[in-house]
This record gives C-alpha cells, structure tokens and sequence, in this order.
C-alpha cells in the first residue's frame, strides 16, 4: 500500500514537475514577446510624441498666420472705411451735381420742346421745298433730254443740209462744164453759169469749239470759232491739227458770221478731233 502512494506521489511529482516546466516555458515565452511589444511601444510613443511636436508647431504656425491674416483683415477693413466714407462724400457731392444737371436737363428738354416744333415746322417746308426741286429737276431733265434730241435733229439735218449742197455743187458744176461744152461748139446757151467760182483766200486761224455725232454716229460734226466774217464759206476745206500733229480734213457746211459748221472728212482722219484744237486753211 505504501508503495502504491509512493508511486503515486512520484507520479504526481513527475506530472506537477513536467506542469511547472511547461509553465515556467511559457512565461518565458511571455516574457520575451512583452520585451519585444515594451521597445515596440516605446517606439510607437516616441513616433507619436514627433507628430504632437509637429503637430503642436505646425498649429502654432497656422495660428500666427490666422494672426497676420486677421491683422491683414482688419487693415483692409479699416481702409474700406475710410473709402466708403470718401465715397459717401463723392456720392453727397455727385447727388448735388445730379439734382442741378436734372434742372438743365428740364430747362433743356423744354427748349428741345420749342425747338423741334419749330424743326418740324422746317421739315414740313423742306419736304415742299425738295418735291419742288425734284419736279424742277425731273422737268430740267426732260428739256435736256428734249434739247439733245433737238441737236441730233438738227445734226441730223445740216447732214443731210450739207449732202443736198454738195450734190447741188456737183450739179452746177456739171452745168458749167456743159455750157462751157455748148460755148466751145459755139452753142448759145439759154441762161448764164450760176456755178460760184471760188477765189483763193489767205489763211485763216481757228480753234474746234466742240464735236458732235448724228443719231447714227456715223458722221461727226465739228463747231469751229471762226466764221463768215473770218473769210470762212461753205465747202470750204478745213485743215484740222493739234500743235504740230495732223488730225483730219472738215469741209463747211454751215456758215455763220463767228462760227461755222464742219463735217470731218473720215478718209483723212488720223485722230480724234478733241475741242481746242487749231483750225486752219493752210498748215
């Protein structure tokens, strides 16, 4: 029996010995990771007491700032102010200007009052004075009109003038020289020759006054400054020229006592006849 608790307690012993050294094991162990977790911590406090110095510095920081910038605010603030208080100045100064310029203004709009009554009175007369105008333009037109149909007419007409002479001169030519033919045969005819037989004049000097064309711009007319009272007759040949340039030849067809009429000999035509151009018998 004692042998059996002796085996007992030694059992017991061996187990409770086995139990202590793994406690004393596992303390150990504990031990070892709660070092590790002690420098671990120390380490994390000494991370965290930096942030809350720089934390702590950087709100500092931010603080003077928000102290400049209250400052800064608080200048401004006082300068806006003082300008509002130059500009409530302006504003009294400017509301007086305002109230003497709305007098003018009312003075003013009462003269514009008058004076566009009395413009419209004046547009009403210029309305009548500019349809009097444009019915005397409109008429002065048509006599223009009227007046260069009566000048190709009559253009017109000292053509067909000068056409009808030249072949009356031809026809009383023809004459002459039959009678003169009955004269050499001894034949008396029954009436004299009443062919004018031109002498030869001196020279004479003009200047082309304007030129004119018929309706069907086949012919052109020249007015010349020179007339019967300058020797100038019909049929007269006419030498035409600018300075030392030749222009053409103008036969007269119409004569009067300062002017004359010529037409200009379009196969001798080396030129534009342009008014101030010299006039003469001879070059």
């Amino acid at each position: 029996m004692n042998n059996v608790i002796g085996k007992m307690l030694v059992v017991m012993q061996l187990v409770f010995s086995i139990l202590f050294m793994c406690f004393a094991g596992a303390v150990y162990t504990f031990q070892g990771q709660w070092r590790n977790k002690a420098v671990q911590l120390e380490k994390d406090l000494e991370v965290a007491r930096k942030q809350t110095e720089d934390i702590t510095a950087s709100r500092n920081q931010e603080k003077d700032d928000y102290i400049a910038q209250i400052k800064t605010l608080t200048d401004e603030r006082d300068q806006l102010r003082a300008e509002r208080g130059s500009y409530q100045e302006q504003a009294e100064s400017a509301q007086e200007m305002l109230a003497a310029a709305q007098l003018e203004r009312d003075k003013a709009l009462g003269d514009s009052e008058v004076a566009s009554t009395e413009a419209a009175a004046r547009v009403v007369e210029a309305s009548v004075l500019s349809r009097e105008v444009q019915t005397l333009t409109n008429r002065q037109a048509q006599v223009f009109r009227e007046l260069q149909d009566l000048q190709d007419q009559l253009l017109s007409v000292n053509g067909k003038l000068a056409s009808a002479e030249e072949k009356e001169a031809q026809h009383l030519a023809e004459n002459a020289r039959l009678k003169d033919l009955l004269r050499s045969n001894k034949i008396d005819p029954r009436s004299q020759p009443t062919g004018p037989l031109l002498a030869e004049k001196d020279k004479v000097d003009g200047f082309v006054e304007r030129t004119m064309r018929n309706k069907a711009r086949t012919t052109e007319f020249v007015e010349i400054t020179i007339g019967s009272d300058d020797k100038v007759f019909e049929n007269m040949k006419l030498i035409i020229s600018r300075g030392a340039d030749y222009i053409c030849q103008a036969r007269v067809v119409r004569v009067n006592p300062d002017t004359a009429i010529c037409v200009v000999d379009e196969e001798t035509r080396q030129g534009i006849v342009q008014r101030g151009d010299n006039v003469t018998t001879k070059l």
